[in-house]
C-alpha cells in the first residue's frame, strides 16, 4: 500500500524525512569511501609488487621487499600495526556444535564495531526528545522512522555482499566468498534495527490504545512484520550447523526467502524509499545475468580456440584413499589462477545441483598447446559428494566419463610472487588450495628465495593425492637462488619403510645415520642433488636425478603427531632477509592458531619498529563457506 500520503497521520514523518534520508545516503557514502580506500590499497600493492619484480630483475642479489626510504618504512610500520591488531583469533571452539559459536578474528570484530558505531550514531542522533521539546509527543515515532531508514538503507548492502559479480570485489580485489561473514552479520544487524523500528511504533500505538485499529487501517504493517520474520528465518536457517547439514536445501530455500523478502519490503516501504529495493534488485539482476552469460559462454565454448565441441566438458572420476575423489576435466580450454575454484554440475548425479570445489592444480599447456586437465580433489561426506564417490567406484570397471558443466573460475587468491620467503601450511585436503600456489611459485619467476611447505595428513596413504606432484616440484627448480623445502607430516604412528620406498619411485631405500643424513642435505644444497626423505629418525635417499640448476630442494617425511605452529613458521621468518608470506589452509583450529601466532611473533620481533625484522603477511583459508 502506498503510504506517501499518510506521513502526518503516522507521526509527522515529513519534517524528519530530509534528515533521515540524508543519513541513509551518508551510510552509502561511507561504504563507497571504504571501498575507495581498499581500492587505493590494492593499487599500492600492485605497484609495490611490480617495483619488487623490477628490482629483482635488475639485481638478483638484492632483497626488494625490504623498505627503502622513510615513506616506504612508514607504510610498512602502519601495515604491520594493522596486521598485529587484526590477525589474532585467540578464542575458538572445536566441538561438533560449539565450533559454530567461535568468535571472529579480532580484525573482523574491529570492522563490525566500526560499522555498528556508525549505525548507532545514525540511529540516535537528534532522536531523543526533551520533555519541553515541541515534538516530544512524537518521540516514539521519531525513533521508529529513523530506525526504518537505517534498516532499509542496509538492505541493498546485504544483497550486494551476496553477489559473485559485485563492484566491491572488482575494485578491491577481495574475492566474493570472503564477504560471506560480513553478509551474515549485516543481516543480523538489520534484524536488530528492525526490532527498534517496530517496537517504538508499537509502544506509541499502545500508549494511544489503538494497536488493533492501526493494524486494521494499515495492512502494510502486517507485511512489515512478515519481512522481519523472513529475515529471522534466513538468519536461523543460515546458521553454520544447519547450512552444512543440508547445503543444497539451504541454497534453494535461501534464494526463495531472499526473493520473498524483497516483495514484502516493496509492499511495506513507502514509494519515496523504494529506491533501496530497486538497488537490491539491480545488484541481484546484474549478478545473475552476468553469471548466466558467463556460464553459457564457458560451457558452449564460444570463446574457446576449439569451438567444434559439444556443450560441457568430458569428466573422469577416480577414487583416492581416504574417501576422496579426483575429478578431472579433460581439455578445459580456459585458464585459471592457482587457488581459484569452480562450480561444477554433473547432471547424471544431480540435475539441479552445482557445487564449488577448489582447483587442485595449476594451469599449464602441454606440448601440443592444449591446457592440461583441470583437477579437483573432493572429500565424500553426504549428498552430492557421496554420490561422486559411488560413481567413481563404479567407473573403475566401466571407465565411464561424465558430462560436466562449469561456472568459473572464481576467487582472487593471494599473489605470493613478490615475497622473499613463503611458508605454506596445509591440513589434509587443504593441499588442494596450497599445492597449486607452490607450483606457481616454483614454475614462474618470482622474488621468492625460500619456499617451505608443511602438509599435515593423517595416513601415509593420503600422500598419493599429491605424491607425483611433490616429487616433480622437487626436481623442477627453475631459479638458481630458490630453496624449496617440503615436509609431509603423518600424524598416525610411524609407517613402514616400504611406504617410503614407494614415494621414492620403488627405488631401494638405504638407511643412513644422522651424520650421513646431514652431509647428504649439505651436499644437495650445493650440488643440486635429488630430494631426500627424512622420517625424523634417519635419512632415506631418494631417487637420484641430477638437476639442471644449483637450486636446493628437499622433500621429507615426519611421523608421530602434529607439528607445532612455532616449528613450522619461526625458522623461516627468522632466516628471511625480506618480507615473509604465510598461507594456511585447514580447519578452524589450525587457522586460528596460525593467526594468533603470526601476530604474536610479529610483535615479539618488533617488525618494522626499529629492530630490523621484516614483515609477515598472512592469508588464511578455512574449510567451508
Amino acid at each position: 500500500m502506498d503510504m506517501s500520503g499518510m506521513d502526518m497521520s503516522m507521526g509527522s514523518e515529513s519534517p524528519f524525512r530530509p534528515v533521515n534520508e540524508k543519513l541513509a545516503h551518508a551510510l552509502w557514502y561511507g561504504i563507497a569511501g571504504v571501498v575507495g580506500l581498499l581500492t587505493v590499497a590494492r593499487v599500492i600493492r600492485i605497484l609495490e609488487g611490480r617495483r619488487r619484480h623490477q628490482l629483482q630483475l635488475q639485481d638478483p642479489s638484492c632483497t626488494p621487499s625490504r623498505p627503502a626510504g622513510r615513506l616506504s618504512q612508514a607504510l610498512a610500520t602502519a601495515t604491520t600495526t594493522w596486521r598485529e591488531l587484526s590477525y589474532p583469533q585467540p578464542v575458538y571452539f572445536t566441538g561438533r556444535i560449539s565450533k559454530y559459536f567461535s568468535p571472529l578474528p579480532v580484525g573482523r570484530w574491529l570492522i563490525l564495531i566500526s560499522y555498528w558505531t556508525v549505525l548507532l550514531c545514525f540511529l540516535w542522533t537528534n532522536t531523543i526528545m526533551a520533555p519541553d521539546d515541541p515534538m516530544y509527543a512524537y518521540k516514539w515515532e521519531i525513533v521508529g522512522f529513523r530506525a526504518a531508514w537505517v534498516s532499509i538503507s542496509q538492505i541493498p548492502f546485504i544483497y550486494l555482499l551476496s553477489c559473485k559479480f559485485n563492484p566491491i570485489s572488482m575494485l578491491t580485489g577481495i574475492s566474493y566468498e570472503r564477504f560471506n561473514w560480513l553478509h551474515r552479520w549485516a543481516a543480523r544487524t538489520v534484524f536488530l534495527t528492525v526490532i527498534v523500528h517496530w517496537s517504538f511504533f508499537f509502544r506509541g500505538w499502545d500508549i494511544a490504545n489503538f494497536v488493533k485499529l492501526e493494524i486494521q487501517m494499515m495492512p502494510m504493517v502486517k507485511y512489515g512484520f512478515g519481512a522481519w520474520a523472513v529475515i529471522g528465518w534466513m538468519i536461523l536457517s543460515g546458521f553454520g550447523f544447519f547450512r552444512n547439514q543440508t547445503y543444497e536445501l539451504f541454497v534453494a530455500q535461501h534464494i526463495c526467502a531472499a526473493a520473498t523478502l524483497l516483495w514484502l519490503l516493496y509492499v511495506h516501504v513507502p514509494t519515496y524509499a523504494r529506491y533501496h529495493i530497486y538497488m537490491a534488485i539491480g545488484f541481484v539482476a546484474f549478478d545473475w545475468s552476468a553469471r548466466i552469460v558467463w556460464m553459457l559462454l564457458r560451457n558452449t565454448h564460444i570463446l574457446d580456440r576449439i569451438r567444434a565441441r559439444a556443450p560441457g566438458y568430458a569428466t573422469r572420476l577416480e577414487t583416492l584413499p581416504g574417501d576422496r575423489v579426483r575429478i578431472s576435466i579433460e581439455d578445459p580450454a580456459f585458464r585459471w589462477k592457482a587457488g581459484q575454484h569452480v562450480y561444477i554440475s554433473l547432471p547424471r548425479l544431480g540435475p539441479l545441483e552445482m557445487h564449488p570445489f577448489t582447483i587442485a592444480n595449476t594451469c599449464e599447456e602441454s606440448r601440443d598447446g592444449r591446457i592440461v586437465p583441470l583437477t579437483m580433489i573432493v572429500k565424500a561426506h553426504s549428498g552430492f559428494s557421496k554420490r561422486l564417490l559411488e560413481a567413481a567406484m563404479s567407473s573403475k570397471t566401466s571407465k565411464r566419463t561424465y558430462r560436466a558443466f562449469l561456472s568459473g573460475p572464481w576467487g582472487m587468491p593471494p599473489d605470493l610472487s613478490h615475497y622473499e620467503s613463503v611458508v605454506l601450511i596445509a591440513c589434509s585436503s587443504g593441499a588442494s588450495f596450497i599445492v597449486p600456489l607452490l607450483q606457481e611459485l616454483v614454475k614462474r619467476p618470482s622474488c621468492a628465495r625460500k619456499v617451505t611447505l608443511h602438509w599435515i595428513i593423517r595416513s601415509m596413504d593420503h600422500l598419493s593425492w599429491y605424491e607425483q606432484d611433490l616429487i616433480r616440484l622437487a626436481e623442477a627448480i627453475q631459479q638458481e637462488d630458490l630453496r624449496l623445502q617440503m615436509v609431509v607430516h603423518v600424524t598416525q604412528s610411524a609407517q613402514s619403510i616400504s611406504s617410503v620406498e614407494r614415494l621414492c619411485g620403488n627405488q631401494p631405500a638405504e638407511r643412513k645415520s644422522v651424520a650421513a643424513a646431514d652431509s647428504c642435505s649439505e651436499e644437495s644444497s650445493t650440488s643440486g642433488s635429488a630430494p631426500s626423505l627424512d622420517n625424523g629418525k634417519g635419512m632415506f635417499s631418494a631417487k637420484q636425478t641430477q638437476l639442471k640448476h644449483s637450486g636446493y630442494s628437499m622433500l621429507s617425511m615426519r611421523y608421530g603427531g602434529r607439528p607445532t605452529i612455532d616449528s613450522m613458521i619461526r625458522p623461516a621468518v627468522e632466516a628471511a632477509l625480506g618480507e615473509t608470506a604465510v598461507v594456511v589452509c585447514g580447519g578452524l583450529s589450525v587457522t586460528a592458531q596460525t593467526r594468533t601466532y603470526v601476530a604474536a611473533l610479529s610483535d615479539e620481533r618488533g617488525v618494522h619498529k626499529g629492530s630490523g625484522a621484516q614483515g609477515i603477511f598472512l592469508f588464511s583459508e578455512t574449510y567451508g563457506w
